[in-house]
């Protein structure tokens, strides 16, 4: 049955009308929600407004904080109520344990599916459907793509390496992420603008006031004597900034490289597999190729980044429609100063231990820079300056957050580039590359 099950075309699966409420121990839960990843944490509601103008009938919002980030899109014509918690996201929160899951449920309404990738709930896999039949189809077709961690399903199917779990107790004492509406965000905001207007209409009468109040008193100009100009001496060049003091804030950059590669990454794309992600401090890149020319289709491609609405995401596709490249750019990475704190002989004995200690790939070596550089004819040019420092490369299968203990311990630190490729699996998949400047 499942290799039968294994050849459904995607495009026949039918799926419920619209979202949908499931009932599981007396509480409501809202399901058939449209899941997107959250590109800003720290403003969130805009880029939430943004993405419920653009979907018809969207007017109640969930934010869901995890490792990655996301919201998902609810309609009250669907019977979704304010209050009400999502169930995708109870899922997901009780199996953030897993890489990857593909779950369908046996509930009184019906059959629900839910499909999540690196603790991201794609984008449209969170459905209700109400035939046993459609609930296998999408099941089936999500088994097109490799690598699942676990996948729940009915006993009753019969499915080689599947396991049933009890949705009551899988998410029993999970905390709820609940829906809400944005209609008081919107008033907050006409109120805002009203009280800007009132105060711009007083500082205008007020301005009218002082003028006719300046005029009736008005005297006779008096004439002055123009003061003799003062020769003052020229003030020299402000110095050249030092290479290490405008350098990109190392929490800030591994975060925007750690959460964007797992975003990319999360992109589900039958027959397409994505290529290494490669992130510098202007923002980030990388690409798909198609893995079965069969089975592949440039529909399924554009439609899986119109899904995800990664809006800050520049796709390019190759015009013989086999491969395509992604690029994220990065304007808002702070620069600061980061003064380097250890010599050129304590950084190589720090850089030393840590090869001994971990056992990985760390290259290292003494390096140097001329600021400014030698003039053309080889002669050195005023006020030039010697700036020392260590490169390092580093090849590990550990995350940027799992190596930020290492990255913290030295002042100085510049990263010249962040790669990730997660064709490797469980090997080196990640690889660092920067530079430490000597005290």
């Amino acid at each position: 049955m499942a290799d039968t099950q294994n050849n459904t075309n995607v495009e026949t699966i039918n799926r419920s009308a619209g979202g949908g409420n499931v009932t599981i121990d007396g509480t409501k839960y809202a399901v058939g929600l449209l899941w997107a990843p959250l590109q800003n944490q720290d403003d969130a509601i805009p880029e939430i407004r943004e993405a419920m103008e653009a979907e018809a009938g969207a007017d109640l919002y969930c934010q869901r904080t995890s490792v990655a980030p996301q919201y998902g899109l609810g309609r009250t014509m669907y019977g979704h109520h304010s209050g009400e918690p999502a169930l995708a996201a109870s899922v997901a929160t009780a199996l953030s344990d897993k890489t990857s899951a593909c779950c369908v449920f046996k509930v009184n309404e019906g059959w629900w599916f839910v499909a999540i990738r690196n603790d991201l709930i794609l984008a449209e896999e969170d459905v209700l459907f109400h035939t046993e039949d459609d609930a296998k189809k999408a099941f089936f077709a999500m088994m097109a793509v490799p690598d699942w961690d676990i996948r729940i399903v009915p006993a009753e199917w019969n499915v080689e390496g599947a396991e049933q779990r009890d949705l009551k107790t899988l998410i029993e004492n999970i905390r709820k992420t609940r829906l809400f509406e944005l209609s008081a965000a919107k008033k907050t905001q006409i109120l805002v603008i009203l009280a800007v207007l009132v105060v711009v209409a007083l500082a205008f009468l007020f301005y009218l006031a002082v003028r006719f109040i300046a005029s009736v008193f008005e005297q006779a100009p008096i004439i002055q004597m123009p003061t003799p100009e003062v020769m003052r001496p020229q003030e020299p060049a402000p110095e050249k900034p030092k290479p290490w003091e405008r350098v990109p804030q190392t929490d800030i950059l591994i975060n925007r490289c750690w959460n964007n590669a797992y975003q990319l990454d999360s992109i589900t794309i039958p027959y397409w597999q994505i290529g290494s992600v490669t992130c510098t401090p202007k923002g980030i890149t990388t690409d798909w190729r198609i893995t079965n020319a069969r089975g592949a289709r440039l529909t399924w491609m554009k439609v899986a980044l119109e899904r995800y609405k990664l809006n800050k995401v520049e796709v390019q596709m190759d015009p013989s429609g086999t491969s395509a490249s992604a690029n994220i750019r990065f304007t808002d990475i702070p620069l600061v100063v980061s003064l380097p704190s250890l010599t050129a002989d304590q950084i190589r004995e720090q850089l030393t231990d840590i090869k001994q200690a971990t056992a990985l790939p760390i290259q290292f070596s003494e390096q140097s820079i001329k600021d400014p550089p030698d003039n053309p004819d080889g002669t050195v040019p005023p006020n030039q300056q010697m700036y020392k420092y260590f490169s390092f490369s580093i090849s590990s299968p550990y995350s940027p957050q799992e190596w930020k203990v290492f990255f913290d311990k030295f002042s100085g630190l510049e990263f010249i580039k962040i790669g990730f490729d997660p064709t490797i699996g469980s090997g080196n998949k990640w690889t660092y590359e920067g530079r430490i400047y000597a005290k």
